[in-house]
């Protein structure tokens, strides 16, 4: 049996002094979590997300009980986000997305809050399987008026935000992406399923996205994990756990 393969890559992007992104890829969960730009210490709130909920990276046998992890490892994730606030309220005002994925067997558990994403390629089909939260709003300065986008539910340590959470079936064949804002936001959803489908291996995909993001003038972070499953069965991760980004900045220095 050909187990499941997964490579993640991230980075600052072309204009971001820092990478407020933080992904973690472990033995069943993997996550990415955008710190929100213009919020207060949006890193310290990504890496925070991604702190609380690899402690949900756990082999669960039966299928049924991975959505209530997931939502278990949300909340989990904006408490921590409220301990920060209680302990420094000068970090009242940051505040991160949240995609994330725990696997069991054929079967996969996906959680968003936000406008990160979450893909898969099937038979050479892009789907979705992720829900932005997002409004448009006129935008009358600067001028010429434009349309922008606006986040209405991400975590931010307060109470009541929810996740979608969702319950899928794997196929033999499937390949997953997980990614932040910083790549769909700037890269079309044809490009994105043209680069899943043709790369031979994860790593390639995780490489050919953040060069598609930078080729594309994104200024935002970009942060990608890609998995592909030959036989449609994820199989426990032996690696060590992989900790990017802001994430992975933070804990070297605490």
């Amino acid at each position: 049996m050909s187990s499941a393969r997964v490579a993640a890559a991230t980075s600052t992007g072309l204009v971001r002094e820092r990478n407020e992104d933080s992904a973690y890829v472990g033995r069943w969960l993997y996550a990415v979590a955008d710190g929100m730009g213009g919020h207060a210490a949006g890193d310290v709130a990504s890496a925070s997300v991604i702190k609380a909920i690899r402690t949900f990276d756990v082999a669960e046998s039966d299928p049924r009980r991975l959505t209530a992890i997931l939502g278990a490892a949300v909340r989990a994730a904006n408490e921590q986000l409220a301990d920060k606030v209680q302990a420094n309220p000068g970090l009242a005002s940051m505040g991160s997305t949240l995609t994330a994925m725990l696997w069991s067997g054929g079967h996969v558990a996906v959680a968003n809050v936000g406008d990160s994403r979450a893909y898969l390629v099937r038979n050479g089909t892009l789907r979705r399987l992720t829900e932005d939260h997002v409004v448009s709003k006129l935008v009358e300065s600067p001028m010429p008026a434009q349309i922008g986008q606006y986040l209405v539910r991400f975590l931010d340590a307060r109470p009541g935000w929810s996740p979608d959470l969702s319950l899928r079936t794997a196929l033999p064949g499937d390949r997953y992406l997980v990614c932040s804002d910083g790549l769909s936001g700037f890269v079309s959803a044809d490009v994105i399923r043209d680069a899943i489908a043709a790369a031979a291996t994860p790593d390639q995909v995780a490489a050919d996205l953040i060069t598609l993001a930078d080729q594309a003038g994104a200024p935002d972070n970009v942060t990608v994990i890609a998995s592909f499953l030959p036989d449609g069965i994820w199989q426990e991760r032996g690696e060590s756990p992989l900790l990017l980004g802001a994430a992975a900045s933070l804990a070297r220095t605490a």
